[in-house]
């Protein structure tokens, strides 16, 4: 095929570049590799919304068991998933996982307390949950898409369940949020025609916006989010939370 997806086109671009155009996916494979790196070999580890289990490659020093509905994307391919199950109702004991990851899927359960709830059910004490979920985003996965989530809301929803919020990170502030949304011009101004033939025509007109919207204008909005200290227009947050022992945990009062 004479055109590439977004994706596609980030990989082809070095590593350097991607990272300042490619928020989500930077801050995602942050947390993922902070997770790695703190995980223990041996470690018994859950995949809460596993998707298609595109982070196992991650664990492989650990028992990884990845959780999911399945019913997110039809394009997806479930068959590799260790359990197919409903995140409020995990079929595992009490405190039978040494940490978790729930990467990008609290935002598609319609009861994202009694999701919490049931991870740190399975965490042992003392257990790591890594967390993300945007906070401003499109919707997606329609008709599985219910929430987006501030910091407070994040912290609130830990520590009702016994979570210890350790560390929580914006991803990245007003001008990653104006990246995001102006990388998204290309396809409103010029959506995909059918044919190949059709797309190299507007080719002449396709290639000057989007270096523009692409690539140059979000490399520029990385540098200058530094000028956001604030960062409450953030695209999402990154959490690590602890399990706390029963005689410590004193759930947060709601407002």
């Amino acid at each position: 095929m004479l055109r590439l997806g977004r994706a596609r086109q980030l990989e082809l671009l070095p590593k350097w570049i991607s990272d300042k155009i490619e928020i989500n996916r930077y801050w995602t494979y942050r947390l993922l590799e902070r997770a790695e790196r703190e995980t223990p070999g041996g470690a018994r580890l859950l995949d809460a919304g596993s998707g298609e289990g595109q982070f196992r490659h991650h664990f492989g020093h650990t028992n990884y068991v990845g959780v999911d509905l399945a019913v997110g994307d039809a394009q997806w391919d479930y068959t590799g998933i260790d359990a197919q199950a409903d995140l409020k109702q995990l079929p595992f004991p009490d405190g039978s996982f040494d940490a978790a990851v729930c990467i990008q899927t609290l935002e598609h359960v319609n009861e994202p307390k009694q999701v919490i709830g049931e991870i740190a059910r399975v965490l042992r004490d003392g257990g790591r949950l890594y967390l993300s979920a945007p906070m401003m985003w499109h919707q997606h996965q329609k008709p599985h898409d219910f929430f987006r989530y501030t910091s407070f809301g994040f912290r609130y929803l830990l520590e009702q369940n016994g979570m210890r919020v350790i560390d929580m990170q914006p991803w990245g502030g007003y001008f990653w949020f104006l990246s995001f949304n102006l990388q998204l011009m290309h396809d409103r101004l010029f959506p995909r025609p059918e044919s190949d033939l059709r797309y190299l025509l507007m080719l002449p007109f396709v290639l000057p916006v989007q270096f523009v919207f692409f690539l140059l204008l979000p490399i520029l909005f990385y540098y200058l989010d530094r000028l956001d200290p604030v960062k409450d227009h953030t695209l999402g947050w990154s959490v690590v939370a602890e399990k706390m022992p029963p005689d410590e945990h004193h759930p947060t009062a709601a407002q």
